[in-house]
């Protein structure tokens, strides 16, 4: 495995700046408010009761709007007693109307009790 190179702080990182960065700030001028520069692949994190198809569930919803997340991007974690899954979801969202978009249809979605 080639040995990891260092952050280049001139690059675009493909995940939200740390809090109180300034709102609408991502270089690209698009002026999402969360300093997010699109294309990128985003992890939508979701919460759920442990039954059935959960996680395959929440990855076909993701993917009806994202148009892509892989199979093999999704990581389930159960918790202690096996009542809920956390789910993690990496999609390639183009834009911030596509990340809201994703966002809403998982509130709405009965299954879902919590996402981030």
């Amino acid at each position: 495995m080639p040995a990891a190179r260092p952050l280049d702080p001139r690059e675009p990182l493909a995940r939200p700046r740390p809090r109180g960065y300034p709102a609408g700030v991502n270089g690209d001028g698009n002026g999402d408010g969360l300093g997010l520069g699109y294309p990128l692949e985003y992890t939508f994190k979701i919460i759920g009761r442990g039954e059935g198809d959960f996680a395959e569930h929440v990855r076909l919803l993701v993917e009806r709007i994202a148009g892509n997340a892989p199979a093999g991007q999704v990581a389930v974690r159960p918790s202690a007693r096996g009542n809920y899954h956390s789910v993690a979801v990496v999609a390639r969202l183009e834009s911030e109307e596509q990340r809201r978009a994703v966002y809403l249809a998982l509130h709405q979605d009965e299954r879902v009790l919590y996402c981030l």
